[in-house]
């Protein structure tokens, strides 16, 4: 389903017909990516291990720990050790990092990132090498996937501009692309890393746990970073990013498909703030709201839409004194809970509302409660590799990002936050 910029005037869909050209672009430069993946996992293949150190703080909780994602994943380890257990860092040691938004932070400036420049590590990075400045040229660097540039988008809140931009969405797909790029590659170098199966499927702790190198020797207890003698047949170089990319094609022309319950949605929202109501946004993911960067312990900072912690569950994820017209925006991991949506429409809260295992399949229409189709595949695990026991790549945050930045679209022309 395609649309573009210049058809539509709901601020909705011209987000997401811009959308559907920054996918474009970031499909073409499948084939960089697809040598970025290699590139990573070249040196893995040798031996060495891959860690997400924090230079962007979202981007270890996006890339860490979660299902689709590797689990030999590496803290990052110092070279210099006197004393410790832990074995020395070894040349072939990889860090994949996030650039923060280059407006707000210097690179030349962080001392977590030079630390890793010093350190020797092969630092590859899912930003754009002007986001590093002048450090571009160290020869520490060992790709960037490029991406956004941060000023492009729309609307202004406060000092936040562009309110809807497309840096985020390009530092999920991108980032998420290459690192499918590197998983075939490794493939390809006769070996597959370990890859972590959702918590939310059955049978996924036993699973889990069984790639645990455990003894009474000494703790932590590691995950190999590959599995032992399995096969797994090669992708070709560039499928997984294409696959992945199709995906979030797919994702979005859902979103387009249901146009008029984004704009309800947004009306909702901006109702509530013109009424004094509160609301509240919760993306039941690993990244949001930190990838805003907002200012921590400021007063005097006013988000556009205020977020929530990351929790599925709406009796935990809702705070308990919302009422009467305060409004809530969840997209959630988990299936519905009738009892839960029951129990926040009954007090008069609006509740939009969205989960991958789609609507519950009796429940009753209520003015309070609205529900669109987010539909990322239940798990967060995004693609299939025939022969392996799961899929890879988390889809969630790429979803949520599309979902949440059309419906803020149509909030902030409703607002009057004119950039």
């Amino acid at each position: 389903m395609s649309t573009t910029a210049t058809d539509v005037q709901s601020p909705a869909l011209r987000y997401l017909a811009e959308i559907e050209q920054h996918i474009e672009q970031i499909r073409a430069d499948v084939p960089a990516l697809a040598q970025f993946g290699h590139d990573m996992a070249q040196p893995m293949l040798a031996g060495g291990d891959i860690s997400a150190p924090r230079v962007a703080a979202w981007w270890p909780r996006e890339f860490g720990g979660r299902a689709g994602g590797l689990m030999g994943l590496r803290r990052r380890r110092g070279r210099s050790l006197p004393g410790s257990s832990t074995p020395p860092g070894s040349d072939n040691d990889v860090a994949y990092i996030a650039t923060p938004d280059p407006r707000k932070w210097k690179a030349a400036d962080d001392e977590n990132l030079q630390r890793l420049l010093d350190d020797g590590l092969r630092v590859f990075v899912n930003g754009r090498r002007e986001d590093v400045g002048d450090l571009a040229s160290h020869d520490g660097f060992a790709g960037f996937t490029g991406g956004a540039d941060p000023a492009q988008g729309r609307y202004k809140f406060n000092a936040i501009e562009p309110l809807v931009g497309f840096r985020e969405f390009h530092q999920f797909v991108r980032g998420w692309s290459a690192a499918g790029e590197m998983i075939a590659a490794c493939t390809r170098g006769g070996k597959m890393p370990i890859i972590y199966m959702s918590v939310w499927f059955e049978g996924s702790h036993v699973r889990n746990a069984c790639f645990t190198k455990k003894d009474n020797l000494q703790e932590p207890w590691p995950v190999p970073l590959f599995h032992d003698n399995l096969y797994i047949p090669p992708p070709n170089p560039g499928a997984i990013a294409t696959a992945f990319i199709d995906q979030a094609v797919s994702i979005r022309d859902t979103l387009v498909a249901q146009h008029d319950r984004l704009v309800q949605a947004a009306e909702w929202l901006a109702e509530a703030r013109q009424k004094g109501k509160r609301t509240w946004v919760v993306g039941v993911g690993h990244s949001y709201p930190d990838i805003f960067d907002w200012p921590e312990n400021d007063d005097s900072f006013e988000p556009p839409l205020t977020w929530g912690p990351s929790i599925s569950n709406l009796a935990r994820g809702i705070p308990e004194d919302f009422a009467e017209g305060d409004t809530v925006l969840h997209m959630g991991y988990a299936p519905v809970n009738k009892e839960q949506v029951q129990h926040w429409m009954d007090r008069g809260v609006r509740l939009i509302h969205t989960s991958p295992y789609g609507p519950a399949l009796d429940m009753k229409p209520h003015d309070n409660f609205l529900w669109f189709d987010l539909p990322w595949p239940p798990g967060d695990q995004a693609i299939e590799l025939p022969g392996y026991s799961v899929k890879i790549l988390p889809m969630s945050s790429t979803a949520q990002t599309m979902a949440y930045f059309a419906i803020l679209s149509e909030v902030a022309q409703r607002m009057g936050w004119e950039g």
